[in-house]
């Protein structure tokens, strides 16, 4: 079971002549290519699964005079074709050789932002070509909507058991729905997880917005799973659910409604929507929909769903899913299980010609880092171990008695010098003793704290969200938070420089710590925590053995 992913993010963006696919981040670097709408107007007006208010926004090529309906297989492949093109198929190919070499799956994310004319389109169909399959149908290359925010990125990953409550929302002025019988299939569905202590399950009182506000006061929720109707008004370019108030009659509750109430319950990582067009969103707005909403007011992820599904896919989805995240699967692999147990229902069905559609209808929304909602005990307890001995005995005090000796740089540019043996010696700012940059370090660093891995860059962000959440409850003056944001993005471009190649700067990671430090000595303990990292000590090895004597100083008691 794949439990590291690398990202492929792709943004899509308008361009002159179409549209515009870049691949802004992936493990075999950067590409950008153009391409137009691979679709005659009349084809996407029997194709079902595209909705009639994106048909009036969109500008596709010319109508044919008729055209057969699309099949998912058929949409999936001309999308594909038209998007991954040239120099974006090319690095996708080879991001997906780099991440099998290291036992690793590939985490595309999709960047929709920009054009919500497309976001309704059903992307979770792509189909490779060039490899002859789904990509959204495997678990080594999930498929998520990943929404571009000014903010933090929100960590998810915490210890089981892993509360989900249920909302069974059935109105008696609505059509009715098997709402009960979903409950039943949940239950059923889950009924191993729930005995192993994995998963505790609870179904909320009464399905109103009041009933909610007093749970989510209660003890820590960690997914939200509701069950009912939805809806998306298209006028006013909103989505949202229906819940009950306190007759049993229905009420509309509006997307942004429900995200400020989930806002203020930091347990929650998780939010499933089975509900008609909880993933729908607007064609003018990105946020308009539920799932987009409720990320962009902090929830990690949200897994709605774009059509209808049987009562077996809906159990299938939920047997699978729940039991990948409880395995410890991050939630877009976990994602990816469900899609393959859907797709693997019926094979009489491929045997008929019949096309199964189904495993389609999830749709991830997700700002994670890196899609871990639940920690594994075992795991959790070694880890808890590691961080122990880590805090017992930090890197910088493994690293060679050598250091003690040479004073920290203080600020100045850092100008690379003359060059002995396979040490480069570098002058560290006015006045300053120059200091050795190179192998030696970057070896006694990796002899204390370990090689580099796969997701030193994943560990570093988290660690980074954790100083960006301190600040915010430090409640710091707006200019010094400013200030503070700035200082961070500076800090985290050098730290984020984990390739081999990349060569950080000794000079800009000491002069924000130390700013950091003498501005917001409320940041000092996460400060520690974050520069403790082995992770970041790499790369800080990196930076120089001055850094790494400033670190020792700042961190370490030395300057007491």
């Amino acid at each position: 079971m794949i439990t590291a992913y690398a990202d492929f993010d792709l943004l899509i963006a308008p361009a002159p002549t179409g549209y515009s696919a870049r691949v802004l981040r992936s493990p075999a670097g950067e590409a950008t290519g153009e391409f137009v709408l691979p679709f005659h107007a009349s084809e996407l007006a029997h194709f079902s699964w595209v909705p009639a208010t994106s048909l009036r926004h969109l500008a596709p090529q010319p109508a044919a005079a008729q055209s057969a309906p699309l099949s998912p297989r058929a949409f999936g492949a001309r999308l594909y074709d038209a998007v991954f093109t040239g120099p974006v198929r090319s690095v996708l190919r080879r991001a997906l050789d780099a991440t099998a070499q290291n036992n690793q799956g590939l985490r595309i994310r999709l960047r929709l932002s920009n054009v919500p004319e497309l976001a309704d389109w059903p992307w979770e169909y792509l189909y490779a070509t060039d490899l002859d399959r789904f990509l959204a149908l495997s678990a080594q290359t999930p498929l998520l909507r990943y929404l571009e925010l000014d903010q933090p990125t929100p960590t998810a990953a915490i210890t089981p058991p892993l509360t989900i409550v249920a909302i069974v929302a059935a109105p008696t002025d609505v059509a009715p729905l098997a709402v009960a019988q979903e409950w039943t299939l949940l239950q059923t569905a889950l009924q191993d997880l729930v005995a192993q202590g994995l998963i505790v399950l609870e179904k909320l009182e009464a399905a109103t917005l009041g009933t909610l506000q007093q749970r989510l006061r209660g003890d820590p929720v960690h997914i939200l799973h509701f069950m009912g109707h939805g809806f998306f008004d298209g006028d006013a370019d909103f989505g949202g659910l229906v819940f009950e108030d306190e007759d049993g009659y229905s009420r509309r509750v509006a997307g942004v409604t429900l995200a400020t109430l989930c806002a203020d319950h930091p347990a929650l990582r998780l939010v499933v929507l089975n509900a008609c067009e909880g993933a729908r969103g607007g064609p003018h707005v990105p946020f308009a929909g539920v799932a987009q909403r409720l990320v962009q007011q902090g929830i990690p992820a949200v897994l709605a769903m774009q059509f209808p599904v049987t009562d077996r896919a809906a159990l299938a989805l939920a047997r699978e899913f729940y039991g990948a995240l409880a395995a410890g699967t991050p939630v877009d692999g976990a994602v990816g299980e469900a899609r393959k147990a859907m797709y693997l229902l019926d094979d009489a069905a491929e045997t008929a010609g019949a096309a199964r559609l189904e495993w389609g209808t999830p749709v991830l929304v997700s700002r994670a880092p890196d899609g871990l909602i639940l920690v594994d005990k075992n795991t959790q307890a070694e880890t808890q171990e590691q961080d122990m001995g880590a805090r017992q005995t930090p890197w910088w005090e493994r690293v060679g008695d050598g250091l003690e000796d040479r004073p920290a740089p203080t600020g100045g540019e850092f100008q690379t010098g003359a060059t002995q043996g396979d040490v480069i010696i570098a002058n560290v700012g006015a006045g300053a003793q120059n200091v050795a940059v190179g192998k030696q370090i970057v070896q006694q660093i990796y002899a204390a704290v370990g090689a580099p891995t796969p997701d030193d860059r994943q560990i570093i962000g988290e660690q980074l969200a954790a100083v960006q959440a301190a600040l915010a409850a430090a409640e710091p003056s707006p200019a010094h938070a400013q200030l503070a944001h700035f200082q961070l993005q500076l800090l985290e471009a050098e730290l984020s420089k984990t390739e081999p190649d990349a060569v950080p700067s000794a000079n800009t990671i000491m002069q924000v710590g130390n700013w950091l430090l003498e501005n917001l000595p409320a940041l000092a303990e996460v400060l520690t925590g974050l520069f403790a990292t082995p992770a970041v000590g790499r790369v800080v090895g990196k930076a120089g053995a001055g850094a790494v004597a400033w670190v020792k100083q700042r961190f370490g008691g030395g300057d007491s």
